[in-house]
């Protein structure tokens, strides 16, 4: 098959061209956003266009269906399975043989757990329930991306009923319906921001005004074929959708508030793009036989782009490179048209209404090959015999290894003794976000032992400056604020040293004021400048004959990954990861920032830096294990408990100095 060959859906009268090339613009967004290109920052926004053009294109069928009185939902949900299901499947059984060769068992089970979710549809609940502060399935799970197929599926059970009412109703208010309801879902959506962010994200309600917004274009379309626009409008009209398009791809990020109003801006970009698709020049960017070829087979494409990524990431175990970046934006191109050729247009008319006994029994074996490994998977503790035999001391078999080893596993987040306080005076006040929570652990165990306490300030992704906190999803987070008030109040009036430690790093894209507004740096060295006048003015509120503590970051292990996603994956590759077991000092987390940080207490009075480098590193190379296989790491960043205890032990010396008698 040639790759611009027509097929029977390229034949049909209704094709529009342009609407598959705008699919095309959307899949490589998506394709640059995740395999880490900075420049596309708002690539995320791909997956909104597919649902603009979902629901301009849905709308259109079941629309004609009622027109010609041949509506039947139980037709149109059988033709949408035969559209993604078997190409889904394909996915899902590849996925679980790479699983096989690959995944640690913990991460093996994630991943069969994922793949029942995504053969149901319902991937975008299990996603939300799972999301968290400490979720690694971006890192790990292949089948992140089905979420949206999720919420694409369970538009289709409702959206039919939706035209098919209010058709048989009153075919004239349909698009006042439309409106309403996609009005309705924008205004939750603005809502929930303030509410629940992951929810926002991942549930169908959520999204229902992108799909209104391509059902109304049906109607804007029919407009259009019986009012002709003249050249010039179509021209200005396809200018505003794809400069809307691109400013949405360029200058989103993920300190966007997503989705939501903003929302609006890449699905008016993309409805107006679908209406101005005649246009003959501009319209040509997606009429083109590349941009056309591209989203015939963007489906495919999108399926396997995920995977490909986590998958290779996961077995490189460290960053990619920028070769690597660009051949994994390339080989999906590759095979998404394999896979369009040999399964999603192939069986992409099989007839799902006929149910004799040999079809019952292909279509039961089908589902049958997902179901049967993943029980397998799940009840077999992700087939843990695959577990190879260089790290045979280790022990740490969990599926929450993560949750049940970090270093500040059973200590809250907020104020809390740590030590043994017995009517002493308090040593200190510790502020910061997992980076600080991460060492109560060890602390709780030394202070106790020396007969000392100190309180504490925790907030897991928050940073702390006053008149600046930490923009998620776009919203300022005033839990951050108060936190940080409490220790600088505890630490003035308790005339104690105030501890401060964060992930300094993580904050440079996400750091905004109190009101919302957004604050930017040109480069590290602005932000570095900008964490030294912080903590001038942390210094400030603590009083200057105070000691300010900077504790700075840990290397980490490595890969974001976590230690045991090395230690526990199966011997059938060659273990790359193990070479990264150990770090050399200059590559490890916040190296150079560290060096700022330091350079800056040894040029102010009553400022001290505390370096876990110190502790972690030696002869310019850092550990992420010590005796018997104990982890340093609970995964790719935080300390363990054994790590935290590590640390704490040989950093006490210079704690001990600063706490006092």
């Amino acid at each position: 098959m040639s790759l611009f060959s027509t097929t029977s859906k390229t034949q049909s009268a209704s094709y529009e061209p342009g609407v598959d090339g705008l699919r095309a613009l959307a899949v490589i967004a998506v394709l640059f956003f995740h395999a880490g290109f900075q420049a596309f920052s708002g690539g995320y926004v791909g997956v909104d266009v597919f649902f603009v053009i979902s629901g301009y294109l849905i709308t259109g069928i079941l629309l004609n269906s009622c027109i010609d009185g041949k509506f039947s939902f139980l037709r149109f949900m059988a033709r949408r399975v035969a559209r993604l299901y078997p190409a889904l499947l394909l996915t899902l059984v590849l996925c679980l043989i790479a699983g096989f060769l690959l995944f640690s068992p913990a991460d093996y089970v994630a991943l069969a757990d994922s793949s029942v979710f995504a053969l149901f549809s319902v991937s975008n609940f299990r996603f939300w329930l799972v999301s968290g502060y400490f979720d690694t399935s971006s890192e790990t799970n292949p089948l992140l991306h089905t979420w949206s197929l999720g919420v694409e599926q369970q538009f289709y059970l409702i959206w039919p009923f939706v035209i098919y009412l209010v058709y048989r109703l009153n075919r004239s208010l349909l698009p006042w319906v439309l409106l309403v309801l996609g009005a309705a879902s924008l205004v939750l959506s603005q809502w929930y921001l303030s509410v629940d962010t992951s929810a926002n994200y991942y549930l169908t309600p959520f999204r229902v005004f992108e799909f209104a917004i391509g059902g109304l274009m049906v109607f804007a379309v029919d407009y259009r074929r019986r009012h002709t626009p003249g050249a010039i409008q179509y021209e200005c009209i396809m200018a505003v959708g794809i400069a809307l398009l691109l400013y949405s791809i360029f200058a989103y990020d993920k300190t966007t508030t997503f989705p939501g109003l903003n929302a609006l801006v890449p699905a008016i970009g993309a409805a107006l793009c679908i209406y101005a698709s005649p246009a003959k020049y501009l319209g040509n960017i997606f009429r083109n036989r590349a941009m056309v070829m591209v989203g015939l087979i963007s489906y495919s494409m999108y399926l396997i782009h995920w995977p490909l990524i986590v998958f290779y990431k996961y077995y490189i175990y460290r960053p990619l490179l920028l070769s690597e970046k660009w051949a994994l934006v390339i080989a999906p191109f590759f095979i998404g048209y394999l896979m369009y050729v040999l399964v999603e247009n192939r069986y992409r008319r099989i007839d799902l209404n006929s149910w004799y006994f040999g079809q019952t029994i292909q279509r039961v074996c089908a589902l049958a090959l997902i179901l049967v490994p993943a029980l397998i998977i799940m009840t077999s503790n992700g087939m843990s015999f695959r577990m190879n035999d260089y790290f045979t001391e280790h022990t740490a078999n969990s599926p929450r290894f993560h949750e049940e080893q970090y270093g500040g596993q059973g200590f809250a987040m907020g104020s809390q003794i740590l030590g043994d306080a017995d009517g002493r005076r308090k040593s200190a006040v510790i502020v910061g976000d997992s980076y600080a929570r991460q060492y109560a652990f060890g602390l709780n165990q030394e202070l106790a032992a020396h007969k000392k306490w100190v309180d504490t300030s925790f907030e897991d992704g928050c940073f702390f400056g006053p008149g600046y906190t930490r923009l998620l999803d776009g919203v300022p987070r005033q839990d951050c604020t108060e936190r940080l008030e409490y220790a600088l109040n505890e630490a003035k009036l308790s005339k104690v040293p105030l501890l401060y430690a964060v992930s300094y790093q993580n904050y440079q894209t996400t750091m905004g004021t109190p009101d919302g507004k957004r604050v930017d740096f040109p480069d590290a060295q602005a932000y570095i400048h900008f964490l030294e006048k912080n903590f001038d003015a942390i210094h400030d509120r603590i009083g200057l004959d105070n000691t300010l503590v900077i504790i700075g970051a840990p290397p980490g292990a490595g890969s974001q990954v976590g230690l045991a996603s090395c230690v526990d994956r199966p011997g059938y590759l060659p273990l790359a990861c193990a070479k990264y077991l150990e770090l050399e000092e200059e590559k490890g987390n916040a190296y150079a920032l560290n060096r700022s940080l330091e350079n800056y207490a040894q040029s102010h009075k009553n400022v001290e830096f505390i370096n876990p480098y110190s502790v972690l590193c030696e002869a310019g190379r850092c550990v992420t294990m010590i005796d018997r296989k104990q982890f340093l790491y609970s995964d790719g960043t935080h300390l363990s408990k054994q790590g935290s205890a590590y640390v704490i032990r040989g950093l006490w010396p210079k704690l001990k100095a600063i706490f006092g008698s």
